[in-house]
């Protein structure tokens, strides 16, 4: 007798579970949401500046789900590709719905203001030959779309020969996120110099200027120093070949002359667009 209402009691346990197991199973079923969202975007290129927000980036796109009706609000950039061309590349946007269904859709956008990265230097390219030369970290470049680029810049000199006077080659090359890379080759000048020599700082050591400009070469002068660092007074000599309306790169070279007859050099180099 017991071993029958044991049985009995198994069997209902295992039906009950059946059962249970059954309902769930059914309501997932017909619960399940099965739709996929979609994105749809306006036909043609998107115009945009470079340093474009995400919301110009997204400006005509829109997605709807059957389930949760309009979700544009949910769609993200989720990437910008590189160049096909230059300024223009593709952007991947994304969306999910309330059951996780992602969705991505791309369409081309063009940088109507793009330029290429432009290089920058930290100090001027006129050097001892009397010292040990290092320029490490001299060139750096920056990128309208992805600010300062220094960080992948690589330079070198393929004619430079230490311990001797002249003017030399100092190549620098740097690319861009988008794969747009940038190459120029600056003057880098070796000469004498005496250790008392007194020591003229430019607030600039390489600019860009439109054609047909000339900028005041003075007022890039920040600071002016004896040999020992000390700020000092010296008679300023400003010697150049700049052509405005020529596109090039000039020297402008700095004499700054102390009360003891010693004569510093240093240079600025413009290049003309």
């Amino acid at each position: 007798m017991l071993m029958k209402l044991m049985r009995l009691i198994v069997f209902a346990l295992t039906a009950v579970t059946v059962a249970v197991f059954a309902v769930v199973f059914i309501t997932e079923k017909v619960t399940d949401d099965k739709t996929i969202p979609v994105i749809k975007v306006e036909k043609g290129i998107l115009e945009v500046k470079a340093g474009a927000k995400e919301e110009e980036l997204l400006a005509g796109v829109t997605a709807y789900d059957e389930k949760d009706g309009d979700i544009t609000d949910r769609i993200l950039v989720e990437s910008i590709g590189k160049f096909s061309e230059i300024g223009y590349c593709k952007v991947t946007y994304a969306v999910s719905d309330s059951d996780n269904h992602l969705v991505t859709a791309r369409r081309q956008i063009h940088y109507t203001n793009y330029k290429p990265p432009k290089f920058k230097l930290s100090r001027p390219l006129v050097f001892s030959v009397y010292k040990e030369m290092n320029i490490v970290g001299t060139v750096g470049a920056t990128d309208c779309l992805d600010g300062d680029i220094s960080q992948n810049v690589i330079i070198f000199s393929p004619d430079y020969e230490s311990g001797k006077e002249g003017t030399f080659t100092l190549r620098a090359t740097v690319m861009n996120s988008k794969g747009d890379s940038a190459e120029i080759n600056l003057p880098m000048l070796v000469e004498k110099t005496s250790n008392n020599s007194p020591e003229i700082k430019l607030s600039e050591y390489l600019i860009y200027v439109k054609k047909g400009k000339t900028p005041d070469w003075a007022s890039y002068i920040k600071d002016t120093a004896d040999a020992s660092g000390l700020d000092a007074e010296l008679e300023i000599e400003i010697e150049t070949d700049y052509k405005a309306g020529k596109k090039g790169m000039y020297n402008i070279d700095y004499y700054g002359t102390d009360i003891n007859g010693y004569t510093g050099h240093t240079r600025l180099i413009a290049v003309v667009e």
